[in-house]
C-alpha cells in the first residue's frame, strides 16, 4: 500500500517536472519571434520542435541540430485546380503527428533566411498552425542564415522524431473564402490588404499564370518585401523592428482600431501569411483573415471585379 503511494507521488513529481519544462521553453520565449541566441539555448528542451521548411536539398546539405525535415507541402492545387491552398486538415494532422508535434509542443520555425519571400515560408507554416487551433509556435528571426552567420552548431544528421499525437481544433475565423470576400467587396467594415509588390498592385506586371491585371477594389498596399531587412548589407531576413512595422502599418492606412476585420491576400496565399503574422503576432490585430485562394482564385471569377492603374488606398477615399 505504501509502495503504491509513493509510485503514486513519483508518478505525479514527473508529471509536473514534464509541464515545468514545457512551461519554461513557452515561458522564455516570450513572443512569437525568437532569436538564434535563444534556440541556441534552448535546443535540448522537452516539448521543443524545430521544423526547418526549406527544400530537402538545402536540409541536407546542413541544418541545425535536432530539426526536423518538413518542406511540406504547406500548400497544394485545390480540387478545382484554381489555386494554391491549404491542404485537408487530415492531411495536415497527420503531417504534423509525423514531424513529432503534438498539442503540447512549442514549435519554432525557421526557412532560408535570404529574403522576405523566405520569411513568408515561416509565416505561412505558422498561420495553418493558428488556424489548426495551435497557438505555442513562433518563427526564428533570420532563419538559418542568421544561426549560420552566428556560427552556431549545425549537423547533416537527419533528426527521426517520436510521433506526436497532434489534434487539430480548427479556428475558422483564420481563413477567408472567396464567396465570402465577394460579400465584404465595397464594405467600409472590412480592410483588404494586398501583400504583393506595387506593380503587381497597380496593374503593371502580373504573374504569367495569374489571368488578370490589377488588385481587389479598394485594397491598401502592404507590400511583403518591405516587411523585412533581407539582402539590406548581406544581412539575413531580420523582421524590422515593432515600431517600424507599426509605422508602416500606420503609412499604408491600416486603421489603428485592432478589432477591425482585416483581409490580406497575395497571388498564392503566401506573401499574405507574411502580413498575416506581422499584423496578427506582432502588432497584435486580433481580426486578421487570409485569402486562401488570394488573386490566382480571384482573377479566374469572373464576378470578381480587378482594378488597374490605380492605388487601392485612393480608391478607399471615393
Amino acid at each position: 500500500m505504501r509502495c503504491n503511494n509513493v509510485k503514486r507521488v513519483l508518478g505525479i513529481v514527473l508529471a509536473l517536472c514534464f509541464l515545468v519544462g514545457l512551461s519554461s521553453v513557452t515561458r522564455a520565449a516570450t513572443g512569437p519571434i525568437v532569436s538564434t541566441k535563444w534556440l541556441s539555448k534552448n535546443l535540448h528542451k522537452k516539448g521543443l520542435v524545430i521544423l526547418d521548411v526549406r527544400s530537402f536539398e538545402k536540409y541536407e546539405k546542413s541544418h541545425i541540430p535536432g530539426a526536423v525535415k518538413a518542406f511540406g507541402p504547406w500548400q497544394t492545387m485545390n480540387e478545382k485546380f484554381v489555386g494554391f491552398m491549404m491542404p485537408p486538415v487530415y492531411r495536415l494532422v497527420e503531417m504534423l503527428r509525423s514531424y513529432g508535434v503534438s498539442n503540447d509542443s512549442f514549435v519554432v520555425v525557421y526557412d532560408q533566411g535570404m529574403t522576405s519571400q523566405d520569411t513568408a515560408k515561416s509565416a505561412r507554416v505558422v498561420w495553418t498552425l493558428h488556424f489548426l487551433g495551435h497557438t505555442k509556435c513562433a518563427i526564428l528571426d533570420g532563419g538559418f542564415n542568421a544561426w549560420d552567420q552566428a556560427e552556431l552548431p549545425e549537423t547533416k544528421k537527419p533528426t527521426i522524431p517520436m510521433r506526436g499525437d497532434f489534434t487539430a481544433s480548427i479556428v475558422a475565423s483564420k481563413v477567408i473564402t472567396l464567396d465570402d470576400v465577394k460579400k465584404r467587396l465595397g464594405s467600409h467594415k472590412t480592410i483588404f490588404v494586398d501583400a504583393r509588390d506595387p506593380m503587381e498592385h497597380f496593374g503593371h506586371e502580373k504573374k504569367a499564370h495569374i489571368p488578370r491585371y490589377g488588385h481587389l477594389p479598394g485594397s491598401l498596399l502592404m507590400p511583403a518585401d518591405a516587411l523585412t531587412i533581407g539582402g539590406q548589407n548581406f544581412s539575413p531576413a531580420f523582421l524590422r523592428k515593432a515600431d517600424e512595422l507599426n509605422q508602416l502599418a500606420r503609412g499604408v492606412g491600416i486603421p489603428t482600431n485592432k478589432n477591425v476585420e482585416i483581409v490580406v491576400y497575395s497571388n498564392h496565399g503566401l506573401q499574405a501569411a507574411l502580413v498575416y503574422f506581422v499584423l496578427h503576432d506582432v502588432l497584435g490585430y486580433k481580426n486578421v483573415r487570409l485569402f486562401d485562394g488570394s488573386i490566382l482564385e480571384a482573377a479566374k471569377a469572373k464576378d470578381v471585379p480587378m482594378n488597374m492603374y490605380s492605388w487601392g488606398w485612393t480608391e478607399c477615399k471615393k
